[in-house]
């Protein structure tokens, strides 16, 4: 795909999470209505609906011209890697289908840079001598790494979430990732949780070996990890509708236990409020409630037939 814009947002679904990328197409509309967005689909998945509602670019994984990028990204986790490579925005921002836009935070997006990790903690402090348990649990294990890599350096950087960062396009070549996934094929385990534990080993390599610049930024709100009290401060007065002023515009990612309404033990509200707004752009606000139920209906359907299956084929 030819670069259509010098800056976009990219998110990216396939038929499972369909419902959920609307509430990020809804969030990036509402927050950045000038922004334009791409969706990379990932699999057989009408979206004539999101792309004429929300003005999209559509990009399939399925079809990128080359037929070993296709091979690497189709069908799994990989799929929002065609926007590096043939994504329409020469620089970009990404939201996983379970993050949005929570405020217009787009001044703070560094075009200087190759890469922006929304983080701002450095997770492995210069001097550590252990290697913590998380890292090889999420992203990667030095150990097994040093025999491909024995110059990279694991401590002293920022290990981020990738379900939300900003981007310049091509700034890790296709064949620099596609080399680096055949060492995960040589050593089991080197790499972990789709493709987060390559991109945060490649970005930190590539960056000491100055072959791409990176900048810092806390615009990733996890609230399993930093905690919701700054969500619900924004959501004072607001009911169930996106707050009109937001302190600290950022992204909202809502991963680990998803934003459904029907479990206790998360914090959905800011993604509710996201999804309704998807679902109000076409219906009243009663209409937006039912919708918004009946989809997690349908995921707590899948959820017990599941669990049938398991237990008569078991």
């Amino acid at each position: 795909m030819n670069v259509e814009a010098p800056f976009g947002f990219v998110t990216g679904c396939h038929a499972g999470d369909k419902f959920m990328v609307q509430a990020t197409l809804a969030s990036m509309k509402h927050f950045c209505p000038s922004v334009p967005i791409c969706l990379v689909v990932d699999g057989v998945l009408d979206v004539c609906y999101l792309e004429r509602e929300y003005d999209l670019i559509v990009l399939r994984a399925s079809e990128v011209p080359s037929t070993e990028m296709r091979q690497l990204i189709c069908g799994n986790f990989r799929a929002k890697l065609a926007a590096l490579w043939e994504g329409p925005f020469e620089f970009y921002v990404w939201l996983d289908s379970d993050a949005i836009v929570w405020g217009d935070f787009t001044s703070q997006v560094r075009t200087d840079v190759d890469f922006q990790i929304f983080w701002s903690e450095i997770s492995t402090p210069a001097d550590t001598t252990e290697i913590p348990a998380w890292l090889p649990h999420f992203h990667f294990d030095p150990v097994k790494l040093r025999r491909f890599d024995p110059d990279f350096e694991w401590r002293g950087n920022a290990y981020f979430s990738s379900g939300a960062f900003a981007c310049r396009r091509n700034a890790i070549p296709f064949d620099v990732w596609n080399r680096t996934e055949s060492w995960a094929q040589q050593s089991p385990g080197l790499f972990a949780w789709g493709e987060m534990g390559t991109l945060n080993y490649l970005v930190h390599a590539m960056t000491q070996r100055g072959k791409i610049t990176i900048a810092m930024s806390n615009l990733q709100h996890i609230w399993g990890h930093h905690g919701k009290e700054e969500f619900i401060k924004d959501c004072v007065g607001s009911g169930w509708h996106f707050p009109k002023e937001i302190c600290r515009p950022r992204v909202g990612h809502f991963c680990g236990r998803k934003p459904f309404l029907f479990d206790p033990n998360t914090y959905a509200r800011p993604f509710t409020i996201a999804r309704l707004e998807h679902h109000r752009r076409r219906k009243p606000d009663w209409a937006a409630w039912l919708a918004v139920f009946g989809e997690d209906f349908g995921v707590l359907r899948k959820k017990f037939s599941r669990r049938l299956r398991n237990i008569f084929d078991g």
